[in-house]
């Protein structure tokens, strides 16, 4: 199974907390994901924008509720799942499907050799076709997992993560998907077959309208395992991976990004995501202006309504403490936790127990520099402790020109303290035990997940995962002022 992704579970915590650029990145990031899971199932391209739409709705609408951010993909393919079997529960009368497949079939193939055979390069195209109209003989569910499997072949994700979608097993994720590929391979050969000039399949086939259903593929299918002309037909066939994985990826059509974040307004409205995640899709319609012209008056109104929301944080998960057992007065009473260096109010300067002192650029970016030897570099290395400007329990730290200590968008600044509600969060942190016992680390107090932590390139705050890294790119050791 793939390694957690401290990158994503950065970025999700920064939206569930209201920021603007994480949620968009979100969006966008994953969008061409879900349009290309549920395009590889349903027919309807409409249907599929639709759906698509619907799925990052929720998606926005609950992403408070995700309690293991790194989960995300796997967590937004699931809803992505239930949302096709929604549709399909809709619309099994529906006559006349038309297949996605069929659209990609027409479109350049990226992986292909222009100066090959001219034949090998028909040959592959009409077996592609013949995969898409395979594909309609599948029932419901197979479809849905055939167009996880696609994601699978072409790199996407990987089995642990189709499981989790489905909410099954790895290996019950393993025999569904090859039970799928034998339908999905005897599918094939009926379509080969019916393009065929087998007399007695044109007999048996005279009174069937040529809609694919479960019943006409078990009947075609008993009479092409038996029929000398019409088995053989499917010796030609090509592996379905190669098949699957030449196929280009759907394109997410222009402005379905703000379209999503404008209809998940009036889910950030409802009162069932935290306050940050509401204020920033409201400002993502304001800033935006293809979601300003398609925003109907139900959503501004949706907006205007005022309601009150929890602010802070997702309250954790509870925990469910064991009976304590009967001890005696000779039990050695448990260790006690470690606790992080006291932090004294005044001048002090944070370096990195790496090596670098924490630093204000002139530009206002915070980073990480080697000793500084002039007395306007020490003076840039120096800050105030102070009580935290959002909670007296923790700490802001002030520049000696007066700025604070603060993180934008991630990135660690040194800004002029505004009125703005956000700003006293931004600019306060909470200490927790460093990598050494000297040292202490910096969680953002309005992100409890994240952490003041230097990349190597950038101060900012990002996911604690606990490791090893993690806890030496984030440990300060309290220093002497540099600048008296």
């Amino acid at each position: 199974m793939r390694a957690p992704d401290t990158n994503l579970a950065t970025t999700v915590t920064a939206a569930q907390h209201g920021d603007r650029r994480a949620l968009t990145e979100l969006v966008s990031t994953y969008l061409p994901l879900i349009r290309n899971v549920v395009g590889r199932a349903v027919d309807d391209s409409a249907d599929v924008d639709d759906i698509v739409q619907d799925t990052m709705v929720r998606a926005v609408r609950d992403l408070s509720t995700l309690r293991s951010p790194g989960s995300f993909p796997t967590w937004l393919t699931s809803i992505a799942v239930r949302q096709v079997g929604t549709y399909r529960t809709r619309q099994e009368s529906r006559a006349g499907r038309t297949t996605v497949l069929e659209d990609a079939i027409g479109r350049p193939d990226p992986g292909g050799d222009p100066e090959g055979a001219g034949l090998l390069r028909a040959e592959l195209s009409a077996q592609r076709r013949e995969v898409a109209r395979a594909g309609r003989w599948l029932d419901a569910d197979d479809r849905i997992l055939l167009s996880l499997w696609w994601q699978e072949v072409a790199g996407i994700m990987n089995r642990a993560e189709i499981a989790a979608a489905l909410d099954l097993s790895v290996a019950h994720t393993g025999v569904r998907i090859q039970r799928m590929r034998e339908q999905l391979d005897t599918a094939r050969t009926l379509v080969t077959a019916l393009g065929g000039d087998c007399p007695e399949l044109a007999g048996l086939t005279a009174g069937w309208d040529g809609r694919p259903d479960r019943v006409w593929r078990k009947r075609l299918a008993r009479h092409v395992r038996a029929c000398p002309v019409c088995a053989p037909a499917a010796q030609r066939h090509l592996p379905i991976e190669r098949l699957l994985a030449s196929l280009p990826a759907l394109a997410v059509p222009a402005g379905l990004t703000d379209l999503v974040l404008a209809k998940a307004a009036p889910a950030a409205a409802s009162g069932t995501v935290a306050t940050g995640l509401k204020a920033t899709v409201v400002k993502l319609l304001s800033t935006h202006p293809l979601v300003a012209a398609v925003t109907s008056a139900t959503v501004a109104a949706a907006v205007a309504v005022p309601i009150v929301l929890q602010d802070g944080p997702p309250e954790a998960p509870r925990t469910v403490t064991a009976p304590q057992a009967t001890t005696t007065s000779a039990t050695n009473p448990p260790p006690a936790s470690p606790s992080p260096p006291a932090i004294r109010p005044g001048r002090l300067s944070l370096q990195l127990a790496d090596g670098g002192f924490l630093t204000a650029r002139d530009d206002d970016v915070a980073v990480i520099a080697p000793a500084p030897g002039d007395d306007r570099a020490r003076r840039r290395a120096t800050f105030v402790a102070v009580a935290g400007l959002a909670d007296p329990d923790c700490y802001s730290f002030r520049t000696l020109d007066g700025r604070y200590l603060r993180h934008y968008e991630l990135l660690a600044r040194t800004d002029a303290r505004d009125a703005t509600a956000v700003f006293p969060k931004d600019a306060t942190y909470c200490a927790l035990p460093g990598a050494t016992p000297d040292a202490v680390i910096l969680r953002s107090h309005n992100y409890p997940q994240l952490c003041l932590r230097w990349t190597g390139a950038q101060l900012r705050i990002g996911y604690n995962d606990g490791s090893d890294g993690f806890r030496a790119d984030s440990s300060f050791r309290i220093r002497p002022p540099l600048a008296g």
